[in-house]
Order: structure tokens, then sequence, then C-alpha cells
């Protein structure tokens, strides 16, 4: 449980306000509801290291919330389609896909997670927020790319594997003008090198988080054609 929900809440707000983000009453509530049910999971399960609600505002749900304007332009510059399906690989404890779901609503989400303490936390936390723009699978990635190849528009993932490992296991899921979105947080000009000849980084978005001194980007990569 959030120990003083006033005051996080009031945090959360000017986070938001920081970011230049504008959400509905219902959308405060669900993103409060989630916090509530993340820390009260997380005493159990240990789905995140970080245990502090003055850490989990920002390094998390702040975090999560930052991509929300880049995947906006993406959506406005015809990048992506009104209304894409966006594959959340490895999405662990639902950063940022959850979070995203919640300021996006017109986005489709699917969430990749194959251990079974975060895919039953991801399904129970989508049934009590109800946000019927989300779906997940308890699977690996590449067994559901098998079975599902080329059906999402973007792949996005945060702190999931390496550049290079992200981008090929996005590769068999994506349509033929699907996007990358990665975010990231240091080595990125090595891991952008490392990439191979087939990919190129067509956007580079540094994402300024409040109250977290800690650098972080947003790549945004798609197939050379």
């Amino acid at each position: 449980m959030i120990n003083n929900s006033a005051l996080f809440e009031v945090g959360l707000r000017q986070g938001l306000s920081q970011l230049g983000l504008i959400l509905d009453e219902a959308q405060i509530l669900q993103t409060l509801n989630f916090t509530k049910e993340f820390l009260r999971w997380n005493q159990v399960h240990n789905l995140s290291a970080i245990e502090s609600e003055e850490l989990f505002l920002p390094t998390h749900l702040l975090d999560s919330f930052s991509v929300v304007r880049p995947l906006k332009d993406a959506i406005i510059s015809g990048l992506l389609p009104k209304e894409p399906l966006i594959a959340d690989l490895g999405a662990g404890g639902g950063f940022p896909s959850i979070l995203l779901a919640i300021a996006i609503p017109t986005v489709q989400f699917v969430l990749l997670e194959s251990i079974r303490k975060k895919a039953a936390f991801l399904k129970q936390v989508i049934g009590r927020l109800k946000l019927s723009n989300v779906t997940v699978e308890m699977q690996r990635v590449e067994d559901y790319s098998a079975k599902k190849p080329h059906s999402v528009d973007a792949t996005i993932s945060r702190a999931f594997t390496d550049l290079t490992k992200f981008v090929a296991y996005s590769g068999p899921l994506l349509r033929p003008s699907g996007l990358v979105f990665a975010m990231k947080s240091q080595k990125v000009i090595e891991e952008i090198k490392s990439l191979s000849n087939g990919w190129e980084v067509i956007d580079n978005t540094e994402l300024k988080i409040p109250d977290l001194e800690a650098y972080r980007c947003l790549l945004t990569i798609a197939a050379v054609r």
C-alpha cells in the first residue's frame, strides 16, 4: 500500500505536468490503483528491487509515461497507424506498457512475459483496472512470433535485453513497416553501432524524467528498405 496516498498523488500529478501530459481523473485513479496493486504484489513476489515509493514514482511510473508523447507523435506523423498493436517484450511488472495503455487507450498492447508470477500479476492488474486494450501472453517471445509472425505494428522494451537481441527478437513479430521502440539508459552509442546493416535508428529522443537524474532516451528503429 501507499503510505501517504495524498502526497503520492500530488507527486504524480506534478510529474505528469512536467512531462506535458494530461490524464483525466479516471486515468489518474487507474495509475494509483496500479501502484497499490504493484506494491502489494511486490512485497510477496519481488517484481522489482525498487520498493521505495519515492523511487517508484520517477523510476517506474514517470519513466514509463515519458514515452507517451513520442508514441503519439509517431501516430500523428503516420509512422504508426491510428490504432496500432504494440508488443511489449519481456513486460515484467508492466513497465512501460500498462502505463502506456492507461494513457493512450486507442493503442492495443500485447504483453509477452514468460515468468509465471509476473504474467499472473499482469493479468490480475489488467482485470482490476478494466483495461480492455491489453492482453497478456505467458510465453517466450520466439514462441509467440512463431505462432503469430508479422502481427504487430511495433515492439517496445525497457531493460529486456541488449539492443541487438531486442531488434532480432522484434524482426519476426513486426509487420513490413513496423517499428522498434527501445527505452535505453546507457551505452547508447555503442549499442547503436552494434546494429546490423538491416536496421537503422530513425529517431533518438532524450527523455527528461522528473526527479530522476539518470540519462534516458527512446530509440526508434526501422528496417532498412
